[in-house]
């Protein structure tokens, strides 16, 4: 008797525990808000910006043709970026 009542007292309680986990979880992930505006355009500004500033120091001691046509894409990348963040700032 005392082995059934077990079986049983563990099997309630993972299906209770099993309703309140499938209750919560999809809540707990649902995503419900929306990121700031243009905050992805202020991400890629920020990353192009670093990126640039690094290529420039590591430039910096072996200046080449391809390490400066590599710094001004990378120049233009932030360019870009940044008209894209105004653009979104803008409207």
């Amino acid at each position: 008797m005392n082995r059934l009542r077990t079986t049983a007292v563990a099997l309630v309680s993972t299906l209770a525990l099993g309703s309140v986990a499938a209750v919560t979880v999809p809540s707990a992930f649902a995503d419900n808000h929306k990121p700031a505006p243009c905050s992805t355009q202020v991400t890629q500004v920020d990353k192009a910006t670093a990126k640039l500033d690094s290529l420039a120091a590591v430039f910096a001691a072996h200046p080449t043709k391809k390490n400066k046509r590599v710094e001004k894409a990378q120049a233009q990348r932030v360019a870009h970026a940044a008209k894209r963040l105004a653009n979104c700032l803008a409207a």
